[in-house]
């Protein structure tokens, strides 16, 4: 009976133990798919823009056709349409994938360097306009960006996507940036309750039509889920929608202040944002891609407020990085689109989004082929 009793005490522990082991790896194994899948197609933050660059970087290292990665701000979020671009452009078999997030600065967007040559794109267009070329200051909202998108892109990186960036990221920056497993699993966490949540809701409206819940964008590896790395979700038309006149005095109002702003004064050298580029120009240059520096114009409005010289920080640094890496630039800054082409200030509406995908299309093309 005493062996037998101990029998039962040793097979209740290791029941007990296969059982927490099982609890273990679900909960490391399982949190982390929710909570990107969650992050990516919900609005479990502002926007599944903010989840989808890792995601997207992963599913795109084996992605059949040839490569077009555009990165940067909501400049080029809301510029680069690759289906467009795709249908203008004579060479086959390469795609054009859109990875713009809005308020994106170089400090921010130069993590996914390394993962973007894990791709290996034909090409790939960074967004460079003066908005790239501010000196960082003190700001609560600037500092709480950062942690947001530090955090929520480490959440969903390997180790293999951390590179020499590090070695540019401010020391209090560094606590939302995950170096290991154990503290991307931990950033993980934060966001675990609602990704559970989320999922639930989704599983209760498509098994039941329980509940109402809206599914923003496809899930990795979805279907349709390139198309939406090609053509995201953009903003309705605003300006578009408006005559001269009212145009015309919504941005005579915002410019008043903003001409005195970081966006509009850009820097010769010295930087942050001047350090990040240059990591990622000569980061993605070693490793053999060819780049592209694209530089949309801005609403025509705006440049009546704008000083003489103003931007002449501009001016020479995408001409300077353009020969001392020896990529190409395609300087669009100073044309004058239409009012009509704009969704607003610095942002292009559908019709200007055509006009970009003409004017940029034989631009790739030739870059590729060459």
């Amino acid at each position: 009976m005493v062996g037998r009793h101990k029998d039962n005490q040793v097979g209740l522990f290791a029941s007990v133990f296969a059982m927490f082991c099982t609890m273990i790896f679900l909960h490391t194994s399982f949190i982390p798919v929710v909570v990107v899948d969650s992050l990516v197609s919900s609005d479990l933050v502002r926007s599944p823009t903010y989840g989808k660059t890792f995601p997207a970087l992963h599913s795109l290292e084996d992605y059949e056709d040839g490569k077009v990665i555009a990165i940067g701000s909501s400049i080029i979020q809301y510029s680069v349409d690759g289906h467009c671009i795709e249908d203008n452009m004579e060479t086959n078999d390469v795609s054009v994938f859109n990875l713009g997030v809005s308020g994106g600065n170089p400090y921010t967007e130069m993590l996914q360097i390394p993962a973007i040559i894990q791709t290996n794109p034909e090409l790939v267009l960074i967004d460079f306009g003066p908005n790239g070329l501010w000196e960082f200051y003190e700001s609560e909202s600037l500092d709480e960006y950062i942690q947001f998108r530090f955090s929520i892109n480490s959440i969903a990186m390997d180790n293999s996507d951390i590179g020499e960036w590090t070695e540019l990221i401010r020391e209090r920056d560094r606590q939302w940036i995950a170096m290991t497993d154990l503290e991307r699993f931990e950033l993980t966490q934060t966001y675990s309750q609602l990704g559970f949540e989320n999922i639930l809701m989704e599983y209760l409206n498509e098994q039941f039509d329980l509940i109402e819940h809206k599914k923003y964008a496809p899930k990795p590896n979805e279907a349709g889920w390139f198309d939406y790395l090609k053509t995201p979700n953009f903003l309705a038309p605003k300006y578009e929608l408006l005559n001269d006149t009212e145009a015309f005095e919504l941005i005579d109002e915002k410019m008043e202040s903003k001409k005195h702003a970081g966006v509009y004064n850009p820097k010769f050298n010295g930087t942050l944002n001047h350090l990040a580029y240059e990591y990622m120009l000569e980061t993605l240059t070693d490793a053999g891609i060819k780049v592209l520096l694209v530089a949309a114009p801005h609403h025509p409005f705006i440049y009546p407020h704008l000083e003489p010289n103003q931007m002449d920080g501009f001016n020479h640094t995408i001409d300077n990085y353009a020969q001392k890496y020896n990529v190409a630039q395609l300087n669009m800054y100073w044309e004058t689109w239409e009012n009509s082409m704009f969704r607003d200030r610095n942002h292009l509406g559908d019709h200007g989004r055509e006009y970009y995908c003409e004017r940029i299309a034989p631009v790739i093309d030739q870059i590729i082929s060459s």
